[in-house]
């Protein structure tokens, strides 16, 4: 079994040693999931365009940079011989977003793989996030210090962040078949609860209360697992209460595992699942330092952006 999921990668290169981790994740995805394509892509900034915009100085512009990224792939690339290798290059405009969605859908793109968002979280959109958002392909964030714990699939170890969604389990249902695929005996599965303000008012001591939802979440978590065909995989809850920020508690919960890659749901574009992508899925790409595949199912949710592309 492979994971059929992610034909298609989208590779987004800076132009330096930061893509070392990038190029080399985009082939190890292209062996996990047997890929037919990878796409290579920069994006030149609007400041760096000539003035002279003619088409012999794009041209020149646009050749020199492919020159820059193959030079970049070659010396780190080390992916699966028959994935075909393209590199694609963006001219940077006030809607680069737009041609960036506009590229991803037209490529057929399963899988974006960028780095790791730096600098503290401001609530500000940057385009990484832009386009993770609202595009309809799954996002890969490698950070660009991460070093491989282990060259042995077999001794993985995946984290899925639940809260008893959908969109969880769309992500533990991958989780399960690159286990299956890999021979990965166990994945960690976490959830997080919470004690809510107004425990008081249920006559109850903070304690007591936060016992009892400490039950509620098992049973959720029970019922929750049994509805996902596990295919034989031993899934290791880890549920505990919220001490501190949810992105937080993940991130200590990667560190205290040993955890190798994070698997989260995306919960699309709807305007309720702006605040989860924003407080605990682009906080959490800045906290930790290991690669976090935000899953996305195609055809789910599609943004109204997406729908005008269709068009």
């Amino acid at each position: 079994m492979t994971m059929y999921h992610f034909k298609n990668l989208m590779v987004g290169l800076a132009l330096g040693q930061q893509d070392k981790a990038k190029i080399r994740y985009a082939g190890l995805v292209s062996w996990v999931a047997s890929s037919e394509k990878i796409i290579f892509t920069h994006i030149i900034d609007h400041g760096k365009i000539p003035i002279n915009s003619e088409a012999g100085a794009l041209s020149s512009l646009e050749k020199t940079t492919k020159d820059l990224m193959k030079k970049l792939v070659e010396e780190y690339y080390d992916g699966r011989p028959a994935t075909r290798v393209e590199y694609h290059v963006i001219m940077g405009s006030p809607l680069v977003e737009i041609d960036i969605l506009r590229d991803l859908r037209e490529k057929e793109v399963d899988l974006l793989v960028l780095g790791r968002i730096s600098g503290k979280f401001t609530g500000r959109e940057t385009v990484p996030v832009k386009i993770s958002r609202e595009a309809a392909c799954s996002t890969l964030y490698v950070p660009s210090e991460v070093k491989p714990r282990t060259n042995q699939p077999e001794d993985i170890n995946i984290l899925v962040p639940v809260n008893f969604s959908e969109k969880a389990a769309d992500a533990m249902e991958l989780a399960v078949d690159f286990a299956v695929a890999h021979e990965i005996p166990r994945i960690y599965c976490a959830h997080i609860y919470d004690v809510p303000l107004g425990y008081y008012k249920r006559g109850k001591e903070y304690e007591e209360f936060a016992e009892v939802m400490g039950k509620v979440a098992e049973k959720k978590f029970l019922e929750f697992i049994e509805k996902i065909d596990l295919k034989g995989v031993y899934v290791k809850p880890i549920i505990f209460r919220l001490k501190k920020k949810v992105h937080a508690a993940i991130a200590k919960t990667v560190e205290e595992y040993g955890i190798d890659l994070v698997i989260i749901g995306s919960r699309g574009k709807k305007a309720a699942a702006r605040f989860l992508l924003d407080s605990v899925t682009e906080q959490l790409i800045r906290a930790t330092k290991k690669p976090l595949l935000s899953y996305k199912k195609k055809g789910k949710d599609m943004s109204l952006l997406e729908a005008l592309l269709r068009l």
